[in-house]
């Protein structure tokens, strides 16, 4: 996700408001790596803004991802999940306690994606690996 700074720019070059409920979402969201879903930033941001609706909250996450500066995931665990950082990199997802971290750069997908499969024109991709984390591996032992 690019800076605040840079992103109310776009916002308002492109005739668009920034109001408090969106400067709100922007500044929860800009660097953060826990990989939120909408349930989980609105928890986070009610107390804070008690005004705010869950739908605005959703309109705000629908704009971020389709100006490309949040990419939105299904984790498989029933919840669709944010990821402010949209650069190639996979995710790590436990299959037990659903923690989703980036996974290790090593790991990270090929940067060059191909322009166009099968007749589809291709935007971007996703990579996962599910497993079990080491925390829920040592509580098994």
């Amino acid at each position: 996700m690019q800076r605040i700074e840079a992103l109310v720019q776009r916002v308002r070059a492109q005739g668009g408001k920034v109001t408090a409920q969106r400067m709100l979402i922007w500044r929860a969201l800009e660097g953060d790596q826990t990989h939120p879903t909408a349930e989980d930033l609105y928890a986070r941001l009610k107390p804070v803004l008690p005004g705010l609706s869950l739908a605005t909250l959703y309109n705000a996450l629908n704009e971020l991802v389709e100006w490309g500066e949040v990419r939105r995931f299904d984790a498989g665990d029933g919840h669709i999940h944010y990821d402010p950082d949209c650069s190639a990199h996979a995710e790590l997802v436990c299959l037990k306690c659903h923690t989703i971290i980036d996974a290790p750069q090593e790991v990270a997908p090929q940067p060059a994606i191909p322009d166009e499969i099968a007749g589809y024109r291709i935007l971007a991709r996703s990579e996962q690996y599910f497993g079990i984390c080491p925390a829920c591996r040592a509580a098994r032992a």
